[in-house]
């Protein structure tokens, strides 16, 4: 929560940790320190308190205070990491030599010094906090009365909309009143409950009122009410008791009836109705659970409809619907209609081609189009280069603008204060930026948001913080294009006009792009912390205090030297454009505090050679897509390290059996790297490990697994090769992997058969699977069809025979992509979530497209030509082919290859209606994509 407390929620366990027999402090000192924490947790607990309230209902003076203690914060831990930096490093064995004792001389007098040091500096520490406390005494009664005051919720203009007035939601409209009615009497009769969910400003009241205003005259009484964040039950149960008849319950708002009565209430009034109730913005389960209490019934063919941000509430509550953005259609003809008004027609040209550009930032939200809109309406064209200039929104005074980001801000109010703090770092990324979910992890890990938690990993922890921001709707999940790209999310452009806004107000992040301008509100006293920089020059000498330096998509400009940081702890070049040779890092192994180094998508061609030897607080590496041809020995001495990427071209010239703290390893030519596969099993605690080998031996193979086997941590493991001839690997057998294995990778070998705990029950949640068995038996598909999670499934054989099989309708539920060299004909309800197809098919079988697969978006054959003799025969199988793919709903893209020469023809038959590419790195659309060589070596 460092965004409300600055660096307290770090620094008080470090206080804590200052007082352990390690660092062996003088008693006197050490009392200091408790004095100082016991101090510090007050104000942090104050902080606390004053970040509750919206910036904007903050006195000036308590904005001052806070900012005033969360620099001192900073201060303080600055000193103490360098005072602990530099005890660490007097910390490694020396040896028995008199050169070792002469060192040890040396740093036992260090020693000495240092706990002068910090003796004196904790002195200095507890004046600076005793002045803060006395400022907090002064204004004690102004921190403590900090209040929210009651403001109009801007929804409430949305349940007034004239129907004339709505656009783009007929088609929703039609399909949740088709989920309303069922033909038949027995669903008819009995109560549903449809659940619309998405983040703020997407439309779910629009949608829900207009819903409610058509159907509510087909039920016996009806009830539309908003429910909110802090929702008083009794008063949400009152609004919906008057709503079902004014008249009988005109003065229910003056009742004195609790909880429980009015539910009773309700449930007698409800009994014998058929009722239509909307509970719009719904926040939390436990709310919904009390609501639903109330809501009986009678099987009498009632409804109910819900909004939420929260897709756990919106599953708890059932029928999930989720709201899509407009259009680019129909978020034209809003935009158009907001800005020309009548039917939104303009006779200028120029200004309409002006606005499809506007239109298309607003990714098909209408909060966001008519906030625009509102921008533009009645400016001359000269101003809408100025609006566009200036966009995001925060630029201008507008009650459009404020009513969308107070809409906005209830989700992030909502939000508790570590959700809040990761979602603030999040605004330093630009607009429409694809975020890797593990690499924007492992930075928050590295900023210290993540806290130590027993039985849980620091990256699991941030992994759930990076799920919880997707269910609260306040970040995108991007659903990839590519089955090889990584996860990735975005942030909408009116959330991050948000973020951007409260974290310049806290001096959070300072974000300087290419109109130079500084996203935070510095004061004269505040000092930038974090600073990303999308374009622009760095002012060079305000580096001194910068612990988090972030580049992205940088190109030109000039960046900050090394050595003008002090304090850094995390450096982020990504994707920067910068020349090669023109930044340079000979001076990366100074920056002693380091704990996260990102060059991924540089040009960088080296690495200092004693980078290992000073890093010691490094956990993050990542080289993936630069020039770096070898990663210097000295890395295998960062102890903490904990994630490891590195680019295909480069390969370890150290050893790993150190790297003990490892959970993530990305390494290519592992066969060059030395004892390799032997120190492997070492890493117990590695959940991802991706290697690609240019030769492989037998005798190297069962190191390997015998390493593997080791790895009872292990979620994904993926073993690959350039290589197209596999590997004979006969130990897979004995390995029993554990029951967390996601994703499973061995294209680069053959195993001789499918290994009998490849089931569901041995590995349950598995989802990805590739790999290439020498003999495929009958039983080997209708066991993987039982694994509910399996997404990805790969799967080739040796033995060169063919075989069909027929898909069943209770098999692969959730598969998305499946890849296999037999014939697979698809049994009618089967594959239901499948996107992209690849295998065999006989000339005269039905493939079993039709009415299947409603998500189908790709489709490969490969036909079997043993039938065929002649060119005609050939044309016409493909011919029945195309046809089935054409009458499929969705018309998937089809590709048919052939490689046998039918009689009569001259040359080998090559049908191919689309060209496919394994190897996919869209540059275009900011992703990390991972490589798969095993697609191309072995397509069917």
């Amino acid at each position: 929560m460092e965004f409300a407390t600055g660096a307290m929620s770090s620094l008080l366990p470090k206080l804590g940790e200052l007082l352990i027999e390690e660092y062996n402090l003088q008693k006197s000192v050490k009392r200091g320190v408790k004095d100082l924490r016991e101090e510090l947790l007050m104000i942090q607990a104050a902080l606390v308190k004053v970040s509750n309230v919206p910036l904007e209902d903050l006195d000036p003076v308590v904005k001052i205070w806070a900012n005033d203690v969360r620099e001192l914060s900073f201060a303080i831990e600055d000193s103490l990491d360098s005072f602990m930096v530099r005890v660490v490093g007097l910390d490694p064995t020396r040896p028995n030599t008199f050169l070792g004792f002469i060192k040890e001389t040396k740093s036992k007098v260090t020693n000495l010094k240092l706990r002068r040091d910090i003796a004196n500096n904790i002195k200095d520490v507890k004046i600076q906090v005793k002045e803060v406390k006395e400022r907090y005494g002064r204004y004690k009664d102004v921190i403590s009365d900090v209040s929210v005051a009651t403001k109009v919720d801007p929804r409430l203009l949305t349940l007034y909309n004239k129907v004339s007035n709505l656009v783009g939601i007929d088609e929703a409209i039609d399909e949740l009143t088709k989920r309303l009615s069922k033909s038949d009497d027995v669903a008819q009769q009995q109560l549903k409950t449809i659940s619309v969910v998405g983040f703020g400003g997407l439309g779910k009241t629009t949608l829900v009122k207009a819903i409610y205003d058509n159907l509510k005259k087909e039920f016996d009484c009806g009830s539309f009410v908003i429910v909110g964040r802090n929702p008083d039950n009794k008063k949400v149960f009152r609004d919906i008791l008057h709503e079902l008849d004014k008249q009988k319950y005109k003065y229910i708002t003056e009742s004195k009836m609790d909880e429980r009565q009015l539910i009773d209430q309700l449930q007698e009034f409800l009994m014998d109705k058929r009722y239509l109730i909307v509970v719009d913005d719904i926040w939390d389960v436990s709310t919904w659970e009390i609501i639903k209490c109330a809501l009986v019934d009678s099987n009498s063919g009632s409804r109910i409809i819900t909004t939420t941000r929260i897709h756990e509430v919106a599953k708890k509550v059932g029928g999930v619907y989720n709201i899509k953005p407009l259009s680019d259609d129909n978020s034209k003809k809003l935009f158009h209609s907001r800005i020309f008004g009548g039917e939104g027609i303009s006779h200028d040209d120029h200004l309409v081609e002006l606005s499809d550009i506007f239109f298309r930032k607003c990714g098909g939200v209408p909060l966001s189009i008519i906030t625009l809109a509102s921008l533009l309406v009645n400016k001359r064209k000269d101003e809408w280069y100025k609006v566009f200039d200036s966009i995001g929104f925060g630029h201008e005074d507008n009650e459009a603008i404020q009513n969308t980001r107070k809409i906005v801000s209830f989700s992030y109010y909502d939000l508790p204060f570590h959700l809040k703090t990761c979602l603030l770092h999040l605004s330093m990324y630009p607009e429409d930026y694809w975020i890797g979910k593990n690499s924007v992890i492992w930075k928050w890990v590295a900023e210290g948001f993540i806290p130590i938690k027993q039985g849980i990993g620091a990256f699991e922890l941030g992994q759930s913080y990076y799920n919880d921001l997707i269910n609260r709707s306040m970040i995108q999940s991007i659903k990839p294009d590519n089955i090889h790209m990584l996860d990735c999310c975005r942030v909408h452009e009116i959330v991050l006009d948000l973020i951007r806004t409260l974290s310049g107000e806290v001096n959070f992040v300072t974000t300087i792009d290419k109109m130079q301008q500084n996203t935070c509100s510095l004061n004269a006293r505040s000092i930038a912390r974090r600073l990303a920089i999308h374009d622009g020059t760095a002012n060079h000498s305000n580096m001194g205090h910068v612990r988090s330096f972030n580049a992205i998509y940088f190109s030109d400009g000039v960046l900050p030297p090394l050595l003008s940081f002090k304090v850094l702890r995390v450096l982020v070049l990504e994707n920067c454009d910068f020349p090669i040779g023109s930044y340079h890092l000979e001076h990366l192994a100074k920056l002693v505090q380091l704990r996260y180094v990102g060059l991924a998508g540089t040009h960088v061609t080296e690495l200092p050679c004693d980078l290992g030897h000073h890093l010691k607080l490094l956990q993050t590496l990542n080289t993936e897509w630069t020039g770096i041809k070898e990663l210097p020995s000295s890395i295998g001495e960062l102890t903490k390290l904990m994630c490891l990427r590195a680019s295909k071209g480069t390969r370890m010239m150290g050893r790993i059996g150190k790297l003990k703290s490892l959970e993530e390893l990305v390494l290519h030519h592992v066969d060059k790297s030395p004892g390799f596969t032997m120190e492997l099993g070492k890493l117990a605690q590695l959940r991802l490990l991706e290697i690609h080998v240019d030769e492989m031996d037998k005798c190297m193979l069962r190191d390997l697994i015998k390493s593997v086997c080791n790895l009872c941590r292990i979620q994904t493991l993926k073993i690959k090769s350039k290589l197209f001839e596999t590997v004979a690997a006969d130990g897979w057998e004995e390995w029993a992997p554990p029951l967390e294995l996601r994703q499973l990778a061995l294209p680069c070998m053959t195993l001789p058969r499918r290994p009998s705990w490849m089931n569901s029950t041995c590995v349950p949640h598995i989802s990805y699977l590739c790999f290439k068995v020498k003999m495929l038996e009958a039983r080997d598909l209708p066991i993987l069809g039982t694994m509910s999670s399996l997404h990805f499934l790969h799967l080739s054989h040796q033995i060169n025979d063919t075989l069909s099989y027929t898909v069943g309708c209770h098999e692969f539920l959730s598969l998305t992509y499946l890849m296999v060299d037999i014939e697979i004909v698809c049994g009618e309800g089967s594959l239901p979530m499948l996107e992209e197809l690849r295998c065999y098919a006989s000339v005269g079988n039905d493939v079993g497209l039709a009415g299947n697969m409603q998500f189908l978006k790709e489709v490969t054959y490969t036909l079997h030509y043993e039938n065929i003799c002649s060119i005609e025969e050939l044309e016409a199988a493909e011919a029945a082919i195309r046809h089935a793919a054409e009458s499929h709903p969705n018309r998937p893209k089809l590709k048919i290859t052939s490689y046998l020469k039918p009689e009569g023809s001259e040359e080998e038959v090559s049908v191919t209606d689309q060209e496919w590419n394994d190897d996919v790195v869209d540059q275009t659309s900011h992703a990390t994509v991972e490589e798969d060589a095993m697609a191309t070596a072995s397509q069917p």
